[in-house]
């Protein structure tokens, strides 16, 4: 449908449009009001069909229609809404208190979607508020060309390791229309957030007058994939400029982490199967068992490398009696000689010889 056609729709309804609110200004797309009149400051159920699946949609309240682009809305009342998988969605917006005069409309646009397009107008009557002519859309004739958008600075280091990257979206367009362009508001989002950043006045920008905005943009911490920044001037000049978030740093700490922790479980694993094993101590050409019983010395030889070493150890605080050895070990009762794989008489006598020198 022409802009024109949809801006005579919309007088026409403001007027007598008894019941809730509806208009369209794109084919397939729609967006209805709970009421035609209210008053700004209101909260009023504003509920949409038919658009893309997963469009940001933005809702702000205008006047003279919208015609003269975003110049003529309280952006700051603007609500941004998420377009459900079936197409529609539902919101409780705040009326706003347009700059400009009524006829007043509840601008519905998809942010993003190109000049002129994926927007819906829905008619609303705000009780109390200024009414002016209707403005004639044949001279409306804002224009806003695109010359760069890009990102700056930021930390390689940081930004390899996922750190909070502090960027600067670089905006430059220039107005390619007929008539200037006042105070139309800056609005920079970081990914698909609803939420605007901070962004300078805009002052007027005059026909044919090219200018450049710096606004400082923050890339969130362990961000992953890529973080599109949008930016439009009074509705107008959609840009976007994409920040590639893929912190490979972290990702081989990461992986380095968990190596780690794999080779010391593997290490425990193999000390503890170790430990199991039955060790035997060599002296000399004589094989002996990890844990001798020596009578003459009334004691026990236990080597290091014997199964349970430590926990005999613990328990005995460095003591123990014969008795209690064997009832550790679940060795014979005392009165029994258990069986011995050496000599244990010749051991005795080694052990108990005199050492000379």
């Amino acid at each position: 449908m022409p802009r024109g056609a949809a801006a005579t729709l919309a007088l026409c309804c403001a007027f007598v449009l008894a019941g809730p609110a509806a208009a369209t200004a794109e084919p397939g797309r729609s967006v209805s009001l709970a009421a035609a009149r209210a008053q700004a400051g209101d909260r009023l159920r504003v509920t949409g069909a038919g658009w893309p699946q997963g469009a940001l949609i933005q809702l702000v309240t205008c006047g003279e229609l919208a015609l003269p682009g975003s110049s003529s809305c309280d952006m700051r009342a603007a609500l941004a809404t998420v377009a459900r998988a079936d197409g529609t969605f539902a919101v409780e917006l705040t009326l706003g208190d347009p700059p400009r005069p009524c006829p007043c409309v509840v601008h519905a646009a998809e942010v993003g979607s190109g000049s002129g397009g994926g927007h819906v107008d829905a008619p609303i009557e705000l009780t109390g508020h200024a009414t002016g002519p209707t403005p004639v859309p044949g001279r409306v004739q804002a224009r806003l060309e695109v010359i760069e958008a890009r990102l700056t600075g930021g930390s390689r280091t940081a930004a390899w390791f996922g750190w909070v990257q502090h960027r600067k979206l670089v905006y430059t367009v220039r107005n390619a229309g007929s008539q200037p362009l006042d105070g139309a508001p800056l609005v920079v989002r970081v990914g698909r957030s609803a939420e605007g950043v901070p962004t300078p006045p805009t002052g007027q920008l005059r026909p044919g007058e090219t200018r450049t905005f710096e606004v400082p943009v923050t890339i969130p911490f362990a961000a992953f994939g890529a973080y599109p920044v949008t930016a439009e001037l009074g509705g107008l000049g959609q840009a976007k400029a994409v920040h590639q978030a893929y912190p490979w740093g972290l990702v081989v700490l990461n992986v380095i982490g968990a190596a780690m922790i794999a080779f010391g479980v593997l290490r425990l694993v193999r000390r503890r199967r170790a430990r199991t094993v039955p060790a035997l101590a060599v002296t000399d050409e004589v094989l002996l068992p990890a844990v001798v019983r020596v009578p003459a010395l009334q004691a026990y030889l236990v080597f290091d490398d014997a199964p349970g070493a430590g926990r005999l150890r613990r328990l005995a605080a460095g003591q123990l009696d014969p008795a209690e050895l064997d009832r550790l070990l679940h060795a014979a009762p005392p009165q029994q000689e258990p069986d011995a794989v050496v000599d244990l008489a010749a051991l005795d006598e080694h052990l108990t010889r005199p050492r000379n020198g």
